[in-house]
């Protein structure tokens, strides 16, 4: 039995990665790569690349429409609405991020579904990377934030130094003589 992934989105919905829904999601992923002419660092229409559901997931979920694609694939709902009016995936996610979601959380529960379905057993490995990720995001800016604060310390230190060396230590303004 796998992991279900369920979502309080427009309703409670779960996103199932079926062979149908891959075949689906892939299709409509490549026509979308294809409309956008998105292509890789070698200048190639990525479109015309051999890839499959996982590499479309993992590259380009960003993708406001793969994303919804996504959503349309994996729940069954249609995502090939007219160009005025939002399809019901689009609804889906709009709800989601009303009742608190975030775009980000999506897009690793998308992927999460579709690890459940299609690589299971890589679904540990993904949560460690996406753990260790974390780890350096937060070492980096606490970093980041020892920097500042060196930085501030010293920026004190150098102050209190020009401050003693325009007053002569220890000593005393002179009185101008016609001062009484």
């Amino acid at each position: 039995m796998t992991e279900a992934i369920i979502l309080d989105m427009d309703e409670t919905r779960e996103l199932k990665w079926t062979f149908g829904a891959i075949k689906t999601f892939e299709k409509r992923a490549r026509e979308i790569l294809k409309r956008l002419d998105v292509r890789d660092e070698k200048g190639r229409a990525v479109a015309n690349i051999p890839m499959h559901a996982g590499f479309v997931l993992a590259n380009f979920l960003r993708i406001s429409d793969i994303m919804e694609a996504a959503i349309g694939a994996s729940t069954g709902l249609s995502a090939l609405d007219g160009k005025d009016t939002p399809s019901e995936a689009a609804h889906a996610i709009d709800a989601y991020l009303e009742r608190g979601g975030s775009l980000e959380e999506l897009q690793r529960q998308i992927y999460r579904a579709y690890l459940v379905a299609s690589d299971p057993s890589s679904l540990s490995d993904w949560e460690e990377n996406l753990a260790r990720e974390e780890e350096i995001r937060r070492i980096n800016r606490e970093k980041q934030e020892a920097k500042v604060e060196i930085a501030r310390i010293e920026l004190a230190e150098d102050q209190k130094k020009i401050a003693s060396l325009k007053t002569p230590s220890g000593s005393q303004p002179t009185r101008s003589p016609t001062s009484s």
